[in-house]
């Protein structure tokens, strides 16, 4: 999969500019799906889970629910259960039928 960046505002995106410059259609602009306008820092708006998710799924690819389990497994043998919690909550946004599954298997051990 490709991605491309592109900047929200850009002269070649304004539709119509020819146009418009004659008197002929009024001025529309076509903007990034992704500009909020409310002026907040790069960063600032992300869910912390989301982005932990997201680099663990950078690190393991596509082995990133198993990688998951095996820290939440590795936690819970340790006794941390706020970190069992985070690597769960961390295979549910990947796979939530394991993930549902693991936490019946913890709560019934």
């Amino acid at each position: 999969m490709t991605v491309r960046f592109a900047p929200a505002r850009n002269r070649a995106r304004l539709i119509g500019w020819y146009a418009q410059g004659r008197g002929l259609v009024h001025l529309a602009q076509v903007s990034a799906a992704n500009d909020d306008g409310d002026g907040a820092l790069p960063g600032t708006g992300f869910d912390p889970l989301l982005t932990d998710a997201l680099r663990h799924f950078a690190t393991h690819g596509l082995g990133v629910v198993k990688a998951a389990l095996d820290e939440a497994e590795h936690a819970r043998a340790a006794g941390d259960t706020e970190a069992n919690a985070h690597w769960l909550a961390i295979t549910g946004m990947f796979d939530r039928r394991r993930a549902a599954a693991a936490i019946g298997k913890t709560a019934s051990a």
